[in-house]
């Protein structure tokens, strides 16, 4: 009889928790804290200065293409400082940061942050992926398919963040993408109309088929930086990549500058410029210093110019080999004191001779 009752009455409850309505959750509203996976319902509008909303870990919020609206200061999303969170489809506009970590400053990060689908306009950060002093690591970040327009930085990558970016725009702003100390990866995304489009301080930022138009500076490398750029072009800047920095690392292979004041400058810089194609640039590639341990010049068209490759003081770290200097206006190639990897061509050019410092055919 026992275990009849036993079983009778767990039936019973079974049937009860079957039939149970479940709870609706709350509309999310300004200073809501998510703590499960959740769609915004209404655009908000949010005063502060508390973030407008604050998520839990593990937490996946969908916007639903709402607006929330900000004072102009404070975060419009707070995510947590551990775990794992998703944020897509909709936009913030009018925040000190419209994304942002929460935590002790001094304490390390963990998790990730997905960002995919948002639009950030009108504020000072539009993701802020940084760690803290002293030496915290952010939490690693990826930005898919956003768009950040009119503000202070798209995203900031500072102290050991971890950065992919992807599929975005960055436009009418003072920084697109802001690495310090840190790592970021960009691939097949446009920088238009910025400042300066990516910059780099003791960091390196890696660049795949991207375009950076129509910027005061495409790439600028300050203290220690070091930029890889591949397969991407660099158009209608006013200096494309600007490497005239202390003892940066650059690499630009298979890259398409077109139309730039100035497409290449360098400083005491290390690495490799090759395979490029250079034209209707004021200046191609222009060296004002020296190599401090090497860089070389290798394969690189360069038709149409103004002058085509200049390097004002050079030395045998630099070494070029297998570039063409054609039409430019200026000089073909000017390099004295440089090393001679030799096939180097140039011919109708506006400075004679049109090789100098190297060979040409």
């Amino acid at each position: 009889m026992r275990t009849t009752s036993v079983l009778a009455t767990a039936a019973l409850v079974g049937t009860a928790v079957l039939v149970a309505t479940p709870a609706t959750a709350a509309p999310l509203v300004c200073g809501s804290t998510v703590t499960v996976s959740s769609s915004l319902t209404t655009d908000l509008t949010c005063t502060g200065p508390a973030p407008a909303l604050t998520l839990g870990a593990g937490v996946t919020l969908n916007l639903k293409g709402h607006t929330v609206t900000g004072p102009g200061t404070g975060v419009g999303i707070l995510v947590p400082q551990d775990g794992d969170v998703v944020i897509r489809n909709g936009t913030l506009t009018g925040w000190g940061a419209g994304v942002d970590t929460g935590g002790p400053v001094d304490e390390p990060r963990s998790g990730t942050v997905a960002v995919d689908r948002v639009t950030v306009t009108d504020s000072g950060t539009g993701v802020d992926a940084s760690g803290e002093l002293p030496f915290s690591g952010g939490k690693a970040t990826t930005v898919t398919r956003s768009h950040f327009e009119r503000v202070g930085t798209g995203v900031n990558a500072s102290w050991f963040a971890d950065v992919w970016v992807s599929a975005s725009t960055f436009a009418d702003s003072t920084m697109g993408l802001r690495v310090d100390t840190s790592v970021a990866d960009v691939s097949g995304s446009r920088f238009v109309a910025n400042g300066t489009a990516i910059a780099a301080t003791e960091g390196e930022v890696h660049v795949h088929g991207s375009t950076l138009a129509d910027n005061t500076t495409g790439i600028q490398l300050y203290f220690m930086g070091a930029a890889t750029a591949d397969a991407s072009t660099f158009r209608g800047n006013g200096v494309a990549v600007d490497a005239v920095a202390f003892v940066p690392q650059l690499s630009l292979t298979g890259n398409t500058f077109a139309a730039n004041t100035q497409a290449v400058e360098l400083g005491d810089v290390d690495g490799t410029i090759s395979s490029n194609v250079f034209r209707r640039n004021g200046s191609g590639v222009h060296g004002q210093s020296t190599a401090t341990t090497s860089l070389v010049v290798q394969g690189n068209v360069l038709r149409s110019n103004g002058d085509a490759i200049v390097f004002d003081a050079a030395d045998a770290n630099t070494s070029l080999g297998g570039n063409t200097a054609n039409r430019n206006t200026g000089w073909g190639i000017y390099a004295p004191g440089v090393t001679d990897l030799g096939g180097n061509t140039a011919s109708g050019n506006g400075n004679a001779p049109q090789c100098v410092g190297v060979s040409c055919s």
